[in-house]
């Protein structure tokens, strides 16, 4: 992967903003970071500035995986006044906005997809902020995204990608020249539930009767559940853990890019916040997983398994998600990613939003013809799952 850096890369806005790259979130101190006004309790866990770290301090997230920290910052009176992660990317794996057939095509023009620049929370396919900041002007935000779209130019990188973005990244970007994409994912609404059964009595009788054979069956065979904070999960706990993730990837074929050190790590930084699952049977624990929670979200992240066995991935994943978030009067669960199978398990489709700057010409073009076609299937395909909801009146769950 080629080196990129942030040295000589100060650039003074109209507006009086300095802009500089950094290599490491370490550049910038925890005190400046809160002065932004964003903390993890009450915003989003995954643009967090311990979150961030430590994906960094655990070597999870390293040039030599192919993410190279090279985070904006912007200053006015030498006060940090905005921040931006990112990362040169030299693969896209870890970002849940599929762009493979991008790189194909370059490949096959005879042109390098990678190295590209990535804006998002690493290896998180959770929507929030993506360029924070205190109290800037539009028309400062924009020199800021106008400012990083010239350093690609400068830099031979062939693209930039903004994922998972907020209502106001949106909005924002909506007056840029940067691409839009829309995807889908499934979440799970708290309709001020008192009970697990009080949510089954909103679904469709099919729904809620397949939901309960499913648990059944999990729970006919002995399996019991343990949650830990990430205070009262041990070294030991996470390690086990980690090993159950591994194995699962391994066996799906994926790359867990994790390593050890990030569990604990996290835990010991982000406290009770950090929510570890252990599936258990006959007093073994032989399935997990972990999970990460605001004031009003809880987000399901990885899970593993050390044997097979029909529904646990279901219960462990889903049900018993919800019913923590209805014991924690939480608003959302955000179990991850993609999965249409969660339609029918009370989960509801949302649109995700993500930008896209690509810098030939020719290719930006047809990018943006492929986009316009696929956003028009993304629409029918929202109609089609708003119109297949598990909830017996879908109108007050969307």
């Amino acid at each position: 992967m080629n080196t990129f850096s942030g040295q000589n890369s100060d650039k003074t806005t109209a507006d009086g903003l300095s802009i500089t790259f950094v290599e490491s979130l370490s550049s910038i101190s925890s005190a400046e970071w809160l002065s932004l006004g964003f903390t993890a309790g009450s915003t989003n866990p995954f643009i967090d500035y311990r979150f961030l770290q430590v994906l960094e301090e655990s070597g999870s997230i390293t040039a030599e995986k192919g993410w190279k920290p090279l985070h904006l910052v912007a200053y006015y009176n030498d006060q940090l006044v905005a921040f931006m992660p990112l990362y040169i990317k030299g693969h896209s794996f870890g970002e849940f906005v599929f762009d493979w057939a991008w790189a194909n095509a370059y490949q096959r023009h005879g042109l390098e997809y990678y190295p590209k620049a990535l804006t998002a929370s690493p290896l998180s396919p959770i929507t929030g902020p993506r360029l924070l900041h205190k109290d800037l002007k539009v028309e400062q935000q924009l020199a800021i995204i106008n400012t990083v779209s010239e350093w690609l130019k400068q830099n031979h990188i062939s693209s930039w990608h903004i994922n998972f973005l907020d209502h106001d990244g949106v909005e924002l970007l909506s007056n840029s020249s940067l691409l839009p994409r829309c995807d889908i994912q499934f979440h799970w609404m708290n309709q001020n539930y008192v009970s697990f059964d009080d949510f089954l009595s909103s679904l469709k009788p099919k729904k809620r009767k397949n939901i309960s054979r499913e648990r059944r069956q999990v729970a006919s065979r002995g399996w019991t559940f343990e949650w830990l904070s990430g205070a009262e999960a041990t070294k030991e706990d996470w390690q086990l853990f980690y090993e159950m993730y591994k194995k699962t990837f391994a066996e799906k074929g994926s790359w867990s890019q994790l390593t050890p050190e990030f569990f604990p790590l996290l835990a010991k930084n982000m406290g009770d916040q950090v929510l570890l699952l252990f599936a258990k049977k006959d007093g073994e624990r032989l399935a997990g997983a972990y999970f990460i929670r605001s004031k009003t979200h809880l987000y399901g992240r990885y899970w593993g398994s050390l044997i097979e066995e029909e529904f646990l991935h279901f219960e462990t994943c889903y049900y018993q998600g919800i019913d923590y978030a209805i014991r924690q009067r939480l608003e959302v669960f955000e179990p991850g990613a993609q999965g249409e199978h969660k339609l029918s398990r009370g989960f509801n489709p949302v649109l995700t939003y993500s930008y896209h700057d690509i810098v030939e010409p020719a290719f930006r073009e047809a990018i943006d013809k492929a986009l316009r076609y696929e956003a028009k299937e993304i629409d029918q395909l929202l109609g089609y799952y708003q119109a297949h909801s598990a909830y017996k009146s879908a109108a007050k769950h969307s």
